[in-house]
C-alpha cells in the first residue's frame, strides 16, 4: 500500500510533537510486548525484504546496511566453523592413533551431508562462489549447465560404473556436481582444520593416501601448508600406527587358525633416474604379497584338525603300504558329482541353465518389451553358498621370489609367522614372539596354477623329513578360481582364433571379431590377454543368441521378421519360457546332437551351422561359469568341471586339467566331510557383502597387488 507525501508528512509531524524519532519508534514497536504492536511487526516482516532493498537503493544507508549484513553473515559463518570443528561431530582424527577401521568408515559423502545439515548457509554459499559465472538461484541442480570442454572431458572417461550401466543418463552433469561438492568438501575442511587443528580428518585421509601413492615429500609438504593434507613427519607416525595395528591383527586372525592364506608374485620396477655403469643391475624386483581370510559359513578349529589323518591317507607317506591307500580318482568320478533329478522339461541342468541364459539376453538386449520379464529370471541352484561379507586383513609384502620352490618354502614360513602360527620348537633367531602351534591342524592355502605346482613339489621333496612341520604336512593348497575363468577364456581362444584354419570360414569368431572390433584383430589374433578375450566371448556370445532367437522367432511366425516385431505380438512369459527350452535343445551343441549331425553323408552335413552350435556350447559353458562363481554357487561350479578338462586336454593344456581333476577328487573322496565343507564354501569370497558379487580368492590377491603397483596420481 502506497502513502502520498501528505501522509508521510502528517506522521513526522506527530513523531516531532511526540519528541519521538523514527528509528526510536521502530525499535521500541520492536521490542513491545503488547498486543497492539502485533498487527504492524507483522506487517513489517511480510513487507521486510522490499524494505531491505529499497533502503540500500538510499545512498545515505547503502553502506550502512551493507556492513551491518556483512558482519552478521560473517558472524554467523564464523559460527557454523566452529560448530563444525567440535568433536560431537566426528572429525577429529588422531593421525598418530589412526585405526584402519577408521579410514574404512571415512566416506567424504557422509562428510558432505554432515555439513550440509549443520551448516547449510556455508554450504550454500559455497554453491554460489563456485558457480559465480552462472545465475545462482539456489544448490546446484542437476539442470545447472557445465562447461563445455568439462563436458566433453567428462564424456570421454570410461569408468567402471559407466561400463555397469549404473551411471544416471546426463554423465557429464553428475560428474560436474560430484566435482563441485568434493571442491566444497576440500573448502570448508580446510576452514575446519585452521579453526581446530585436531578437526583433521580429511587431511589425515589425504596425507595417507599420498603415501600410499609414493607421492614426494615436498608435494606433501606444499600441500600440508595449503591445509589439504597433515605433514610428513603426522603421516609417518600413522603409517607406524597402522604397521603396528596390522601386526596384531594378522597375529589375532592366524592363531585362531579358522584363516586361510592366499599369496601371489607381484613384480615392481625401481628405475634409477641416472643409470650408470656401476648401477648397471636389473631394476625389476619380484616380490611377493599375501592376505589372509577368516573362513566363514560355520568353519570350527576342530574343523581343521586333521592332518594326520590327511597323512596317513597320502601317497607322499613312505611308510603307508600301497594297497592300504583308496583307488585312484579321476575325470569319471567327477561325473558322479551332484547328480540330476528328472525334469518336467526333459532338459537337462546344463541345458536349463542354457535356456536361462537365452532368455536373459532377451531381456536385456532385446527389444523394450522384454523387460517386464527380468524379475521372474531365477535359475535354479545346486549348492549356494551364503552371502557373508569377507573379512580379510593384506599380509607384509615379502621380498621373496615364488617363482621357485624355495621361495615358496620361504612365502609360506614368513606368512605363517605374520600370523603368529608354527612350531615352537623350530623358532628362528628374532622371532621369539609367542607362536601358537599348528600341530595337528592344517592351514588352506590359495593360489593359482603355477602356485600349486610348486607347492606339491616343494610336499614331495620334504615328505622324508621328520615333523609335520619340516615336510609342511599342514599345507592344503587350493586352486584360484579366477585364474581357472581366465584359462577357460584362453582355451576358447585355442579353440576359435589361434588355428589359421579357424579363421576362414564366414561364421568363423574371428569373423564375428573383424565386424564388432576391427581395429584389434591382430591383437586378438595374436595375444589378446584375459579382459579383451573376455568381452569377445560375451559380446559375441549375446549377438548369437539374440541371432538364434530372431530365426526361431520367424521359424515359428513366419510374419515376425525381427525381435521387435515378435514384441508387438505381446508374447506371454510361457511363450518365450518354450522357445528359450527350444533353443537351449536345438541350437546349442550336444553330445547327442552334434553327434547326430557328424553321422549324416558328407553331402547332407552343415558344417558351419555344427561349428556355430559348439560355439554356442562353448561360449554357454563359459558364461555359466562366470555367474556360477560370482552368485556363489559352489556346485554348479563343481558340475563345470569335468567338461572343462576335456576341453583343457583337447587345447593342449594338460596341467590344468590334471591339478583340476586332482584338486576335485581330493576334495570330494578324500578329505574329511568337515574340511570338505570349509574348503568348499571359501572357496569364493564376498568382499562386499552383496548378492552376485562373489570373488575367486585369487582374485582379491590380484586386486590387491593391482593397487600396489599403480599409483592412482
Amino acid at each position: 500500500m502506497t502513502i502520498t507525501r501528505a501522509q508521510v508528512v502528517c506522521i513526522l509531524q506527530t513523531l516531532t510533537e511526540l519528541n519521538v524519532s523514527v528509528s526510536a519508534f521502530v525499535i521500541s514497536l520492536l521490542e513491545s510486548p503488547h498486543e497492539f504492536s502485533q498487527f504492524p511487526v507483522n506487517d513489517l516482516a511480510a513487507h521486510f525484504t522490499l524494505v531491505l532493498a529499497t533502503s540500500l537503493t538510499h545512498p545515505n544507508l547503502n553502506s550502512s546496511i551493507i556492513s551491518w549484513a556483512s558482519a552478521l553473515c560473517t558472524e554467523r559463518l564464523k559460527q557454523s566453523v566452529v560448530l563444525l570443528s567440535k568433536e560431537e561431530h566426528g572429525w577429529h582424527f588422531s593421525a598418530t592413533n589412526v585405526l584402519a577401521e577408521q579410514l574404512e568408515e571415512f566416506r567424504l559423502e557422509d562428510m558432505a551431508k554432515d555439513i550440509e545439515h549443520v551448516a547449510p548457509d556455508l554450504w550454500h554459499l559455497l554453491d554460489a562462489l563456485l558457480s559465480a559465472n552462472q545465475r545462482f538461484t539456489g544448490p546446484t541442480t542437476e539442470h545447472d549447465i557445465a562447461d563445455e570442454d568439462e563436458e566433453q572431458y567428462w564424456a570421454e572417461v570410461e569408468d567402471v560404473e559407466e561400463r555397469s550401466g549404473e551411471v544416471p543418463l546426463d554423465v557429464p552433469t553428475s560428474r560436474r556436481m560430484a566435482l563441485v561438492k568434493i571442491k566444497k568438501v576440500v573448502i570448508i575442511s580446510i576452514l575446519m582444520q585452521s579453526t581446530n587443528q585436531k578437526c583433521n580428518a580429511f587431511e589425515s585421509v589425504i596425507g595417507i593416501f599420498l603415501h600410499s601413492c609414493n607421492t614426494p615429500e615436498k608435494v606433501i609438504r606444499a600441500l600440508a601448508s595449503m591445509g589439504i593434507s597433515i605433514s610428513v613427519r603426522t603421516i609417518n607416525m600413522a603409517i607406524h600406527s597402522l604397521s603396528r595395528e596390522t601386526y596384531y591383527t594378522l597375529r589375532e586372525m592366524g592363531q585362531s587358525l579358522r584363516v586361510a592364506y592366499a599369496y601371489d608374485n607381484f613384480d615392481i620396477d625401481f628405475k634409477t633416474s641416472t643409470p650408470t655403469i656401476e648401477k648397471a643391475v636389473d631394476t625389476l624386483t619380484h616380490m611377493t604379497s599375501g592376505d589372509l581370510i577368516y573362513l566363514e559359513h560355520g568353519v570350527t578349529t576342530e574343523d581343521l584338525r586333521c592332518s594326520t589323518y590327511l597323512w596317513n591317507l597320502s601317497r607322499l607317506n613312505h611308510t603307508i603300504p600301497t594297497h592300504l591307500l583308496g583307488p585312484t580318482r579321476g575325470c569319471g568320478d567327477l561325473l558322479q558329482l551332484h547328480a540330476e533329478q528328472p525334469h518336467s522339461s526333459n532338459l537337462s541342468r546344463r541345458q536349463r541353465w542354457n535356456a536361462f541364459q537365452f532368455m536373459t539376453d532377451l531381456v536385456k538386449h532385446g527389444p523394450p518389451y522384454f523387460s517386464r520379464f527380468n524379475n521372474s529370471l531365477h535359475p535354479e541352484t545346486v549348492d549356494q553358498i551364503p552371502v557373508t561379507k569377507m573379512r580379510h586383513a593384506p599380509a607384509r609384502a615379502m621380498d621373496i621370489n615364488q617363482s621357485k620352490v624355495s621361495g615358496n618354502i620361504e612365502a609360506i614360513t614368513d606368512l605363517l609367522h605374520q600370523g603368529g602360527v608354527g612350531d615352537p620348537s623350530e623358532v628362528l633367531h628374532g622371532q621369539e614372539d609367542a607362536m601358537v602351534d599348528i600341530g595337528e591342524y592344517v592351514i588352506i592355502f590359495h593360489g593359482d596354477l603355477g602356485t600349486a605346482e610348486r607347492v606339491q613339489m616343494l610336499k614331495e621333496r620334504r615328505s622324508i623329513e621328520a615333523t609335520p612341520w619340516r615336510r609342511f604336512q599342514y599345507v592344503v593348497f587350493v586352486m584360484g578360481l579366477f585364474h581357472l575363468k581366465m584359462a577357460c577364456a584362453d582355451a576358447i581362444w585355442r579353440i576359435f582364433i589361434e588355428p589359421k584354419a579357424a579363421r576362414d570360414d564366414a561364421t568363423s569368431l574371428m569373423h564375428f571379431v573383424a565386424l564388432n572390433r576391427p581395429r584389434e584383430t591382430g591383437k586378438i589374433g595374436s595375444d589378446p590377454g584375459f579382459r579383451r578375450m573376455h568381452e569377445v566371448i560375451g559380446h559375441t556370445g549375446i549377438a548369437l543368441r539374440l541371432d538364434a532367437w530372431q530365426r526361431e522367432v520367424q521359424r515359428r511366425f513366419p510374419t515376425c521378421k525381427t525381435l521387435e516385431s515378435f514384441a508387438e505380438t505381446s508374447p506371454s512369459q510361457e511363450l518365450i519360457e518354450e522357445i528359450a527350452f527350444s533353443l537351449a535343445k536345438d541350437y546349442v551343441a550336444s553330445s547327442e546332437v552334434i553327434f547326430e549331425a557328424r553321422c549324416q553323408p558328407a553331402n547332407a552335413r552343415d558344417k558351419q551351422r555344427e561349428n556355430v552350435m559348439l560355439m554356442h556350447q562353448y561360449f554357454l559353458l563359459y558364461e555359466e561359469l562366470c555367474w556360477s562363481m560370482n552368485e556363489g554357487d559352489i556346485g554348479r561350479v563343481e558340475t563345470l568341471f569335468p567338461p572343462w578338462i576335456f576341453l583343457f586336454r583337447a587345447t593342449g593344456k594338460h596341467k590344468y586339467a590334471k591339478h583340476m581333476t586332482k584338486f576335485l577328487t581330493d576334495i570330494h573322496f578324500l578329505y574329511p566331510e568337515r574340511l570338505r565343507h570349509a574348503i568348499r564354501y571359501n572357496i569364493l569370497v564376498n568382499p562386499t557383502g552383496k548378492k552376485g558379487k562373489f570373488r575367486g580368492v585369487d582374485w582379491v590377491v590380484e586386486s590387491l597387488n593391482l593397487h600396489t603397483k599403480e599409483s592412482p596420481l
